[in-house]
């Protein structure tokens, strides 16, 4: 839930892009062919429409009851993509975070420093402007 929440916040691509193959229809929206669509996976996983009024707040239990019941509409959940450009790594990067997360979380405890300042930067990825400052002791 923690991980799931984390990347609803802070997706790893900052733009998923698409090309319209053909002419199509959003709603009132005409799409021609060829006309690239972008999206900000971002914007979608904070928007309080689909994820509730606390959608800016961290939230880990929204994801109690998985995707599904996190929010109205789970397919806005994007962190590695969609469709035919998913991320390939996806499923090793998950494990990957997982392995970390239980080695550094049963030998280290983590606090934030007094001079952390919460300030996420869109670029390419989301990141933090100014680093993350951590105090870490051995368990």
């Amino acid at each position: 839930m923690v991980i799931n929440e984390t990347l609803r916040l802070y997706p790893p691509g900052a733009i998923i892009s698409r090309e319209a193959l053909e002419d199509m229809k959003f709603g009132k929206l005409d799409v021609p062919k060829g006309v690239n669509i972008w999206l900000m996976p971002v914007t979608l996983h904070q928007d309080p429409e689909i994820w509730g009024p606390d959608a800016h707040k961290f939230n880990p239990e929204r994801f109690a009851n998985g995707v599904s019941g996190a929010c109205k509409f789970p397919h806005v959940y994007l962190p590695f993509g969609f469709g035919p450009h998913t991320c390939l790594g996806q499923h090793f990067a998950l494990a990957e975070l997982k392995l970390l997360l239980a080695l550094a979380l049963s030998n280290f405890t983590f606090s934030p420093s007094p001079n952390y300042r919460h300030c996420p930067s869109l670029s390419l990825i989301i990141e933090p402007k100014y680093g993350v400052n951590l105090i870490v002791r051995r368990l």
